[in-house]
C-alpha cells in the first residue's frame, strides 16, 4: 500500500497534485486509457521512490505506492507527501523541521547560512521584497493563483500570494524535507527574528484591517471573524482603532481555543518551536543587513513598505486598560523585544567587526 496522507506539516501546506490523483483512483477511465495517461505522467524515477520510502519508511514501496508515486510531478512532491503521510508520523523517524503556525514561511539564505522567521505586522512585506531582490527575482512577474489576490489584492497581499504559489527557493517550503531538515541541523545557520513592540504591532493591525481597508475583501478574509461578533462600529464612533482594539482584545482572551490570526497572533507563537539565536527589534532592521552582509558578502537593503500610520490609535488615545489588556495577553511578545533592544548594541558590533 501506499502511506495513507495525513494532515499536512505546516512546513508544507497542502498541494493539488492535478490530475493524477483523479485517474490513478479510476475515475471511469478504460484500462488502455489509463495505462496510456500513467505513461505520460510517470516522472519519478522508481529508485529515487525506493530510496525515499528506505529513508522514511524503513521499508521498499509496493505496486500500489509505487504506481501512485510515479505520477508526481516531482522527487520533492514525493518526499513531502512521504513525509505527511500517517505511517511516517507513526513510526521513529524524526526531522528537525519546526511543525508551527506558518513554518512555510521561514526565510532560508544558503549563502548567508541564516534561517529568518517572519513575522506579520514585523515588516514582513519590506524583508521578503529586500530578499527577493537580492535574489534577483520580481514577485510582480510570478502569476498570483488567488483570485481574489489578483482582483482585490494591494502589492503587500500580492507579494506574499506570489511567494506561496511559486517556488522560489527562498521560503522553507520551496525545499524538499530532507535539505530542510539538513539545514535545520547545520550549527552553522543562525536563526533571526524581528520582534516589534506589542503595542505598536495590534494597533498597526486594527488600524489597517479594521479601518483603513475594512471594506476591503482581501481585509476581511482576517476581520471578518471579529466583525460578525461585535457588528459594525456605531457611525460617530471618533477612535475607530481603540473601539477595534478593546474588542480584538477580548476575542482573544475570552476564546483561547480558537486559533488567532497571524496578524495579532503573539510573536512567540512563531518561535516557540525553533530555537532562536538572535532577535533583532524592528527599529533597528539596519543589523539584520549587516548580518547578511557580513555572512554572505552581499548587500541588503530594506525598505519601509506597508507602514500604517498610527493617526486613528496614538498610544495616549488608548483607553489604560485596553493597554493593559494588550500587555497582559502579549507579556512574552514584550519580554522577547526588550531583550532583542538591550542587546542589539553588542550584535551590532559582532557584526560591524567582521567587515
Amino acid at each position: 500500500m501506499r502511506p495513507r496522507p495525513a494532515f499536512h506539516n505546516a512546513a508544507w501546506p497542502a498541494r493539488p497534485r492535478g490530475d493524477a490523483g483523479v485517474f490513478i483512483q479510476g475515475c471511469g477511465a478504460t484500462p488502455r486509457a489509463l495505462h496510456k495517461q500513467q505513461e505520460q505522467l510517470m516522472t519519478v524515477d522508481i529508485a529515487v521512490i525506493g530510496a525515499l520510502y528506505e529513508r522514511y519508511l524503513g521499508r521498499t514501496p509496493d505496486p500500489q505506492g509505487l504506481q501512485h508515486f510515479q505520477a508526481f510531478n516531482s522527487a520533492d512532491d514525493v518526499e513531502r507527501a512521504i513525509v505527511g503521510s500517517d505511517e511516517f508520523r507513526s513510526n521513529g523517524g524524526l526531522l528537525s523541521i519546526p511543525d508551527m503556525p506558518v513554518a512555510w514561511k521561514i526565510c532560508i539564505l544558503e549563502k548567508a547560512k541564516l534561517i529568518f522567521v517572519p513575522i506579520a505586522k514585523n515588516a514582513h512585506t519590506s524583508i521578503l521584497t529586500a530578499l527577493l531582490k537580492a535574489r534577483g527575482i520580481d514577485w510582480r512577474t510570478l502569476p498570483i493563483q488567488d483570485d481574489l489576490d489578483a482582483k482585490h489584492g494591494t502589492d503587500d497581499d500580492k507579494i506574499h500570494a506570489a511567494l506561496a504559489g511559486n517556488n522560489t527557493g527562498l521560503l522553507l517550503k520551496d525545499l524538499s524535507p530532507g535539505r530542510a531538515d539538513e539545514i535545520m541541523k547545520d550549527p552553522e545557520y543562525l536563526r533571526v527574528a524581528v520582534f516589534r513592540d506589542p503595542l505598536d504591532r495590534i494597533v498597526s493591525a486594527c488600524n489597517h484591517f479594521f479601518v483603513q481597508e475594512l471594506d476591503n475583501p482581501m481585509a476581511q478574509r482576517h476581520s471578518q471573524q471579529i466583525v460578525e461578533i461585535f457588528g459594525s462600529a456605531p457611525d460617530g464612533e471618533s477612535n475607530l482603532c481603540e473601539y477595534w482594539l478593546r474588542r480584538l482584545m477580548k476575542f482573544l482572551m475570552t476564546n483561547k481555543h480558537v486559533a488567532p490570526d497571524a496578524h495579532w497572533m503573539p510573536q512567540y507563537e512563531y518561535i516557540r518551536a525553533l530555537k532562536i539565536d538572535h532577535i533583532v527589534p524592528i527599529e533597528r532592521l539596519d543589523v539584520l543587513e549587516k548580518m547578511v552582509a557580513a555572512r554572505s558578502g552581499e548587500r541588503l537593503d530594506i525598505g519601509l513598505l506597508n507602514v500604517r500610520g498610527s493617526g486613528h490609535g496614538k498610544h495616549d488615545a488608548i483607553a489604560k486598560e485596553v493597554r493593559e489588556a494588550v500587555e497582559q495577553y502579549y507579556w512574552l511578545d514584550r519580554h522577547f523585544y526588550e531583550l532583542g533592544k538591550a542587546n542589539i548594541d553588542a550584535l551590532e558590533r559582532q557584526f560591524d567587526e567582521r567587515k
